[in-house]
């Protein structure tokens, strides 16, 4: 799948704040320009030395002795002060939509909570962390556009109104029962639970492509990926307040529990985000999981309070 624009954002605060503590070796500096070659890593790093620049251009008042850049962080120790000001510019350059969403959403759920929701047909949508959907059902068509998060939908049959949730420029039409729907931030993923959905990307496409139980499909820049076969136990665990994790890169993991946790997770040694992660974990103490990953992984982290979380060697 394309990369996440918010691990995009990560690795360009990692870099930059890297970069801004002195001079990158030959070898770094050469990782450094080969990751500026895709575009998104380039624009994220450009968002973010903006960000920072317009920081340090934010009239201060006159009695206020502050230097005209932010203070930098050297050393070991340093590592700290770098994450939490990356953190900060990452906040910043974030599109700030909570209130525009909301104004547009007929439900919604809090990080952490998870919600069922009854439709008037008899359809039941289960929305997971941090989600929001509008409902738009009339005589001819039953409509749910998911403008952020996750949900799973359990669809009422009814011959004559299909059955359509919409997000990131696609649509999923269902031709029988259960599939969830994950806005990917820049896409879109549909696995099937039970029968069958017709996937359209973008949503005004000539064919459809069906996706089968025990299936998923993702899109994202103009492109509708393969069919591949997955773990739906896996996939829709977070209904029992779970997730699961087969093989999977610390980085990514990371970046799952975020969606659960009222504040940031932050990875600020790169070298270990590609530590293979497997495990059983709940959702409702992602700090706790952080205590499990460092045990089993011989990690370590720095608590600027139990909402800016710092993971390191």
């Amino acid at each position: 799948m394309v990369e996440n624009k918010e691990v995009a954002r990560q690795e360009a605060a990692e870099w930059y704040f890297r970069r801004d503590a002195g001079a990158l070796s030959t070898e770094e500096d050469a990782q450094f320009q080969l990751w500026l070659t895709l575009p998104a890593h380039r624009r994220a790093y450009e968002e973010l030395a903006a960000t920072w620049t317009a920081l340090g251009a934010i009239p201060r008042p006159a009695t206020a002795a502050v230097p005209k850049r932010p203070p930098v962080w050297r050393g070991r120790t340093g590592l700290a002060g770098a994450a939490l000001a990356a953190a900060i510019a990452l906040a910043l350059i974030i599109p700030q939509t909570g209130w525009l969403l909301l104004w547009q959403a007929d439900a919604t759920t809090a990080v952490g909570e998870t919600r069922e929701v009854s439709l008037a047909d008899g359809s039941i949508v289960t929305l997971n962390t941090d989600s929001a959907i509008a409902i738009a059902y009339d005589t001819g068509e039953r409509r749910i556009r998911l403008l952020r998060g996750e949900a799973l939908f359990t669809v009422a049959k009814d011959a004559g109104r299909p059955f359509t949730v919409e997000t990131q420029g696609g649509t999923a039409e269902a031709l029988g029962t259960a599939f969830t729907v994950r806005d990917d931030d820049d896409g879109a993923t549909v696995a099937v639970v039970e029968s069958r959905v017709a996937v359209r990307y973008p949503a005004d496409a000539a064919g459809a492509v069906t996706v089968s139980p025990g299936e998923a499909v993702s899109y994202a820049h103009g492109r509708l990926g393969p069919v591949e076969s997955v773990d739906i136990d896996e996939r829709t665990a977070w209904r029992r307040g779970k997730l699961i994790f087969v093989d999977r890169p610390l980085g990514d993991v990371i970046d799952e529990l975020n969606r659960y946790h009222r504040g940031r997770l932050q990875i600020i040694d790169p070298a270990i985000r590609s530590h293979r992660v497997s495990g059983v974990f709940s959702t409702g103490d992602p700090l706790a999981v952080v205590d499990a990953l460092e045990a089993s992984l011989g990690l370590h982290s720095t608590r600027l309070t139990r909402y800016l979380v710092l993971l390191h060697r």
